[in-house]
């Protein structure tokens, strides 16, 4: 965090002194009462929180913003204490005052999959140039914001901020903590139902991306080839650069082959040429690096220095990541979560990387679906999927994901070759004896399944 006095904080986001004097050091904001410390200001908006008076006596230099100051009342002079009317209204104004304080670029990354390792990309390129804050691995969710930002000091050159959606409303959350002016729309599928209900009420969600962009100023980075993306009305914005491999992309992509260890690609922009490698395997992580270019050329960066700094990103730990296994066969660990647009990619890479070798997949559950008609609807078309990748062995996990295995079975697939499991120890036996230098397995299970113990066993035991 940016240090600052109390009386400039005060200035913005106003309130009446009641307890104590001074004008300390600020150096951190929070917003829990069990959070304090010295030089810290509390914005006292969690009222059910103990006020620990030990807590207080150990810190120095501490100051509360509260609309119920009678609360720490108790503690004396030694606190100053602030009163306000609306403590919720004066935490907004403290946000927007302290977001105001920095103008470098700020990015935000939404789209059903590939936000995590987009994000990370563009922190790869960008930190050779800058001190880059970031959102920490795919951990985005709307409580987290206020650290992420607080992250943001006067030796930060540069933000990417990933932005999920759970619920309508979300993305809007965001951008009004972020306020970010580059922003990119990876891709819309169906998923996070049980918040969205629809897949119709999920694409409005994903389409708040736009919320208060300046149609003039702000660049908005979407993907050209993607037919929901086609569905959002962008018609207002005059700063709109496309990605994709289709024609009059403004990042194109190429002679798309698979290389040793990931993907390599021609990238066309502005009648330039340039030869890219990005680690990581699947069509989708070209999309990925397409994106990550555009969003750090639109924050100036050469897209020369962008795309050789892609040749030495880090892949995302459990995204679609090539392990060594068991008996000499590959293991293809993408268990980190399970969507149905990321399931489907996954499927095709096991089937693009395997070639003539037994292919073997092990699908779980994806938690976000729900159980209604479009959550079986989407499980069916993973089943689809499956049988046109020519899956060999099919492991299902849970009841949930049972359509899955029932489409199968209903296009044809040898019901011999169809399991449905609740447990790594039931799979490990079956899956044993095809795990040679011939085959090639998926593990396709979402994080919350595989910190299951029996689920860690399986891993352990293939994976070399």
């Amino acid at each position: 965090m940016k240090w600052l006095y109390l009386n400039q904080i005060l200035g913005h986001i106003g309130g009446v002194l009641v307890q104590g004097e001074g004008n300390p050091l600020v150096k951190n904001v929070v917003t829990k009462r069990y959070k304090i410390g010295t030089h810290t200001l509390l914005i006292d908006l969690y009222k059910k929180d103990k006020v620990d008076s030990n807590i207080f006596k150990k810190s120095q230099s501490t100051v509360v913003v509260t609309d119920e100051p009678k609360d720490f009342k108790h503690l004396g002079d030694d606190v100053i204490v602030v009163k306000v009317e609306d403590v919720d209204e004066v935490y907004w104004k403290f946000i927007d005052y302290y977001r105001s304080l920095f103008d470098i670029p700020i990015i935000g990354v939404t789209g059903t999959c590939g936000k995590t390792t987009t994000k990370e990309m563009i922190k790869h390129i960008l930190e050779k140039l800058y001190k880059v804050q970031s959102t920490y691995k795919s951990l985005n969710g709307g409580h987290r914001n206020h650290r992420y930002l607080l992250g943001i000091d006067e030796n930060t050159g540069a933000a990417v901020m990933e932005m999920g959606v759970d619920y309508p409303g979300d993305i809007i959350f965001y951008i009004k903590y972020f306020r970010p002016k580059i922003r990119i729309l990876l891709n819309i599928d169906v998923y996070h139902l049980i918040g969205c209900k629809t897949p119709e009420l999920y694409l409005k969600a994903k389409a708040e991306i736009l919320h208060e962009l300046d149609p003039v100023n702000g660049s908005l980075i979407l993907n050209k080839d993607d037919e929901n993306i086609k569905k959002i009305d962008v018609s207002r914005f005059r700063s709109i650069l496309y990605f994709g491999f289709s024609d009059k992309c403004h990042f194109q992509a190429t002679n798309v082959t698979y290389g040793q260890g990931g993907m390599q690609f021609t990238l066309h922009h502005q009648n330039q040429s340039y030869q890219v490698f990005v680690p990581g395997y699947g069509k989708h992580n070209v999309y990925n690096a397409l994106a990550a270019v555009a969003a750090t050329w639109s924050a100036g960066v050469d897209i020369k220095e962008a795309c050789e700094r892609l040749a030495s990103f880090n892949q995302v730990v459990e995204h679609l990541e090539l392990r060594s296994g068991l008996n000499g066969c590959t293991v293809i660990d993408d268990t980190w979560n399970a969507a149905p647009l990321s399931m489907s990619v996954a499927l095709q890479v096991l089937n693009d990387i395997a070639g003539i070798k037994t292919r073997v997949a092990v699908l779980g559950y994806m938690p976000q679906l729900g159980d209604g008609v479009y959550a079986q609807r989407e499980y069916a078309r993973i089943g689809e999927k499956v049988v046109e990748t020519q899956v060999d062995l099919l492991f299902i996990v849970s009841d949930q994901a049972k359509e899955i295995g029932k489409k199968t079975l209903e296009l044809g697939m040898n019901p011999g070759k169809v399991y449905f499991c609740n447990n790594g120890t039931e799979i490990y036996p079956i899956l044993k004896p095809v795990l040679n230098r011939d085959s090639v397995v998926l593990l396709k299970i979402p994080h919350r399944v595989m910190v299951q113990d029996s689920f860690k066993e399986l891993k352990e035991k293939i994976i070399v």
